[in-house]
C-alpha cells in the first residue's frame, strides 16, 4: 500500500547541463560564512538565519524566487544575520542562485558545518532540503522548519527566534504572520534511513522517472517512485498523480485501487507541496464520504490560500456528518486571512447542530489567530458549559501559539474542571511556554474524534513509518 512509509524517497541524481543561475534579488542580504555570522551574532547579540537548499529543486527555487524577494520576508531578514548553504554537484555550480559575495565553496563549507553541528543526517548521510534554521547568539538551535516556508511564516519564526533570544526591541510583527507547518523547537528533523534524497526531484530527474512510469502499469512495486513524485514541487508531478488516481479508481489499481487512493490522499496531505491541491480538486468530487473527508484533512494540512476555493465549496456542499467536521477545519486553515471564511467558521463553532463540527470549528480557529473575532469566539467557548468545547478552545489557543492569551488557559486550571480538561490545559500551557506542538496530537485527536493523522501539523523530529503510527 502506498502509505507504508512516510518519506521513502529513493532515486539517483541525473547529470544536468550547465545553466546560468537565477538572481535572488537584493531584498535579503547574505553573509558568506557561517562562522563569521556566528561571531557577529555573539558580539552583537543577534540571531542567525541559515537557509539550506538544493540547487535545482522546486521548493528551493520557490524560496529563491518568491520568499527571499518578498517585502515581508525581507523586513524580517533585516533583523537577522542570514547565511545560505546550498547543496549542488560540480556540474550545478552555475545553477546556484546569485548572492552577492557568496561563492560555491561558501555554500559547501556552510552546509558541512550545519550538518556537523545542528542537523543529524540519516544512515545515508542525507538531510532534509530545503531547510531553515534560526540560531541564537550563542549558536544554540532555536527553531527549525524543513521544506515549505512562506514569507509570512519566515517573519513569524524570526520574531519568535528573537523573542527566545531575549531581544525586546523587535521589528513589528506583520498581521499576516503565522507559525509554519513542520515547526520544530530546539531541534531539527532527521529523515528516515531509507530516504536517499531528503528532497523532491529536480526537473530532469522527474522527467526521467515519469518517462519510465508512463510506459507501464503502475502497481505496488512502484510505491517508492510514486512517493518521490508526490514530494516534488513541479506541475508535471501533480498532473501525473491526478491521472494515476483516475486509473486506480477505474480499475487500474487491480485489487484495492480505492484503498490505494485513500492512502495516497492521506500521504499527499502529509508530504506534498501546494501544487498538489489540483489533485484534491478531483478527489473532493468523489461519491465516497471517506475520500472526501481525507481530502479535507489534506487541505487542512497544506493550509494554503490556494485551496480556499475548494475548501469553501467542500464545506458548503458536504452533507455527510462524518466529513463535515473535517471540512470546517480545512476552511479555517486555508482561509486564515479571509474574513468571510473566519465568520463562517465562527458561526459553525457557535450554532452547528453537530457537536463534532462545533469542536472542529473551534480547533480550526486556532489557525486564524490572532484574529480578534476568532479570539472572541474562543473566549465564549471557554466560558461555556460544555467541557469538550472548552477543551477545543484551549487547544486552539495552543495550536495558534497565542502566547499573549496564556492567562485564559491558566484560568481553566484554576477552575473546578475535570481531570481530562486539566490535562488538556497543562499540555496547552507547555506549548505556549515554548514547547513543541506534537505532544498535543493525542489531545486534539480525542476532542475532535478524527481518525486521520495530521503528521504535517504535529510534526516530529524524526521521520516515521506510517505502519508504526497504526496504519
Amino acid at each position: 500500500m502506498l502509505t507504508t512509509t512516510l518519506l521513502f524517497l529513493s532515486g539517483h541524481l541525473a547529470p544536468l547541463p550547465p545553466l546560468e543561475s537565477p538572481a535572488v534579488g537584493s531584498k535579503v542580504e547574505w553573509t558568506s560564512q557561517i562562522d563569521k555570522a556566528l561571531g557577529l551574532a555573539e558580539a552583537e547579540q543577534r540571531v542567525v538565519l541559515v537557509a539550506l537548499g538544493e540547487a535545482q529543486e522546486g521548493r528551493t527555487r520557490r524560496h529563491v524566487e518568491d520568499v527571499y524577494t518578498d517585502k515581508v520576508a525581507a523586513k524580517a531578514a533585516a533583523a537577522t544575520i542570514n547565511v545560505p548553504a546550498w547543496s549542488f554537484t560540480e556540474d550545478e555550480s552555475r545553477k546556484l542562485p546569485k548572492m552577492k559575495g557568496v561563492e560555491p565553496r561558501n555554500h559547501r563549507n556552510n552546509l558541512a558545518t550545519v550538518t556537523e553541528r545542528w542537523i543529524t543526517p540519516n544512515a545515508n548521510g542525507v538531510i532534509a532540503l530545503p531547510h531553515h534554521l534560526w540560531l541564537g547568539p550563542n549558536g544554540s538551535l532555536l527553531l527549525s522548519c524543513p521544506w515549505e516556508l512562506t514569507a509570512e511564516e519566515l517573519a513569524w519564526c524570526t520574531d519568535e527566534a528573537l523573542r527566545r533570544s531575549g531581544v525586546e526591541e523587535r521589528p513589528e510583527l506583520p498581521n499576516e504572520a503565522y507559525p509554519p507547518r513542520r515547526l520544530l523547537v530546539g531541534e531539527s528533523f532527521r529523515v528516515i534511513d531509507e530516504d536517499e534524497l531528503g528532497r523532491g526531484l529536480e526537473e530532469d530527474e522527474l522527467e526521467e522517472k515519469l518517462g519510465k512510469l508512463n510506459k507501464r502499469f503502475i502497481g505496488m512495486g512502484d510505491q517508492a517512485d510514486v512517493i518521490q513524485i508526490m514530494f516534488t514541487d513541479e506541475p508535471d508531478a501533480s498532473d501525473f498523480l491526478t491521472k494515476q488516481i483516475g486509473l486506480w479508481d477505474f480499475g487500474g489499481g487491480r485489487g484495492g485501487g480505492g484503498a490505494i487512493v485513500d492512502g495516497t490522499i492521506e500521504l499527499l496531505g502529509t508530504i506534498s507541496p501546494a501544487n498538489f491541491i489540483e489533485v484534491l480538486m478531483e478527489t473532493a468530487r468523489s461519491p465516497s464520504a471517506s475520500r472526501r473527508l481525507r481530502t479535507a484533512v489534506a487541505l487542512e494540512q497544506i493550509g494554503s490560500a490556494a485551496g480556499l476555493t475548494l475548501a469553501k465549496k467542500g464545506w458548503k456542499s458536504e452533507k455527510d456528518e462524518s466529513a463535515r467536521p473535517e471540512w470546517i477545519r480545512a476552511l479555517a486553515a486555508c482561509g486564515r486571512s479571509d474574513k468571510g471564511s473566519i465568520r463562517t467558521v465562527i458561526k459553525a463553532a457557535a450554532k452547528d447542530d453537530n457537536p463534532l463540527v462545533r469542536r472542529s470549528a473551534l480547533l480550526g480557529l486556532g489557525y486564524t489567530l490572532p484574529n480578534k473575532d476568532a479570539l472572541k469566539a474562543l473566549k465564549v467557548a471557554l466560558a461555556g458549559p460544555l467541557a469538550e468545547e472548552r477543551d477545543a478552545a484551549v487547544l486552539a489557543l495552543a495550536m495558534g501559539r497565542a502566547r499573549d492569551q496564556r492567562g485564559l488557559v491558566e484560568a481553566v486550571l484554576k477552575a473546578d474542571v475535570e481531570d481530562r480538561s486539566r490535562r488538556t490545559a497543562e499540555a496547552a500551557l507547555a506549548v505556549l511556554d515554548g514547547g513543541p506542538l506534537y505532544p498535543l496530537s493525542g489531545e486534539v485527536k480525542q476532542i475532535s474524534e478524527s481518525e486521520v493523522e495530521r503528521g504535517r501539523i504535529f510534526f516530529r523530529p524524526v521521520g516515521e513509518n506510517l505502519e508504526a503510527m497504526g496504519r
